[in-house]
Order: C-alpha cells, then sequence, then structure tokens
C-alpha cells in the first residue's frame, strides 16, 4: 500500500481501519497492533494510537494497555439503546417535515438509495453506512430544528458499529439495508405520519420492542 498523504493523518488512518473494520477485513476478535499499522501506512504510532482511540469511541475497537486493540461487536441492548434513540429523534424530525411536506426529499432519498444498492452489491459495508448516514441526515436537516440536528449528529459515530453488529446478529445480508432503506421511502411518499412512524419503527427497532 503506497504511503498515507501526510494531511489530516488521524482521520486518513481511522478511515483505512475503519473501513476494514466495517468491511469485515478485520473480523471481530482480529487484533490491531500500533507498530504494524504504523509501519505499513508510513505514519507515527501517536497517529495510530489517536485513530484508535477515536475507534473506540465509535464501538469498534477496545485498546489495550499493552499497545494492541481488539476489534469488538456491540451487545444486543446497546444496539437496542442507540437504534431507540435514533428512532426518538428521528421520529420528531419526520413530524416537523411533513408538515411542510415531504416532496422535495423524495428525489434525493432515491438517489442515496441507488448509491446504497450498488454499494451493497460490491459487498462494501462501509459506503453503506456513510450512506444511511447521509440518508436519515436528509431527513433530520430537513425538518430545520438545529437543537434536534445536533442531538442527531452525537449519534452518527456508532452507527458503523451498530450496524455492523446487527448484522452478524441478525444474520441479516448487506442487500436487506437499500431495501429496508426504500420502504421508508415509500412511507414517506404517502405522507401520513401514523404510517411513516410505523416504519420508521420497524426500521431501527424491528420485534425487539413493541409500540
Amino acid at each position: 500500500m503506497p504511503e498515507v498523504e501526510h494531511q489530516s493523518l488521524p482521520d486518513t488512518v481511522h478511515r483505512i481501519l475503519r473501513t476494514r473494520i466495517l468491511n469485515n477485513d478485520l473480523a471481530a476478535g482480529s487484533r490491531i497492533v500500533e507498530t504494524a499499522v504504523a509501519g505499513e501506512l508510513g505514519v507515527s504510532r501517536a497517529t495510530v494510537r489517536a485513530a484508535l482511540a477515536r475507534l473506540q469511541t465509535e464501538g469498534l475497537v477496545e485498546i489495550s494497555p499493552r499497545r494492541h486493540s481488539v476489534v469488538t461487536r456491540l451487545s444486543h441492548d446497546e444496539i437496542q439503546d442507540a437504534c431507540y434513540a435514533r428512532y426518538v429523534l428521528e421520529e420528531g424530525a419526520i413530524r416537523a417535515v411533513l408538515a411542510r411536506g415531504a416532496a422535495e426529499l423524495i428525489e434525493p432519498l432515491t438517489d442515496i438509495i441507488d448509491r446504497m444498492t450498488r454499494a451493497a452489491n460490491r459487498h462494501d459495508m462501509a459506503t453503506v453506512v456513510d450512506l444511511d448516514t447521509e440518508f436519515h441526515g436528509r431527513i433530520v436537516t430537513a425538518a430545520a430544528k438545529p437543537r434536534l440536528a445536533t442531538l442527531w449528529s452525537t449519534l452518527d459515530g456508532q452507527m458503523g458499529a451498530v450496524m455492523r453488529s446487527s448484522l452478524e446478529e441478525q444474520h441479516l445480508d448487506l442487500a436487506e439495508m437499500p431495501k429496508m432503506h426504500e420502504e421508508l421511502l415509500d412511507a414517506l411518499r404517502t405522507e401520513d405520519p401514523e404510517a411513516v412512524a410505523e416504519t420508521l419503527y420497524r426500521h431501527y427497532l424491528r420485534d425487539d420492542y413493541k409500540l
């Protein structure tokens, strides 16, 4: 691999390792050794350490004091906790959006699903996660509620870990992700707040909670 460009190095190393973890090139239980990553990417151990610290806050690794990290998965309860928080915030955002009409969202959300489908077909989960964030972020932004959007953004970091862990826990294929977003988009087209809320609930929580 060519040497990493010396621009925002921790961000670049974070992106490389995050992609490997989400795409399961580094599976659960894999060890990530600072010195090995630093040598491969041509960066300092301090740069790798900063990237790993960020991955730890995102729930993707656990850092050992012995200069290595282990790829982890979230527990069922952690997945549900994160999904419930997102559902509550997004359900409020959707009601604000529907009060004005959702027509302007349909085309950009359709485009995101198309890109998500292509990413899923090439088994690129890292890109699917980024597109999931973009999809739901569009909805939240359209609500024009700045405080809600700020709260929402604090949940973005762990969604990679949530989706990677959830797929494995539920034995889902990555191809299910675009389909789940298509169902939500179909509900948005109806502009029926209750129908959209119910679909959103299933989107995030499936059968683990009952309304």
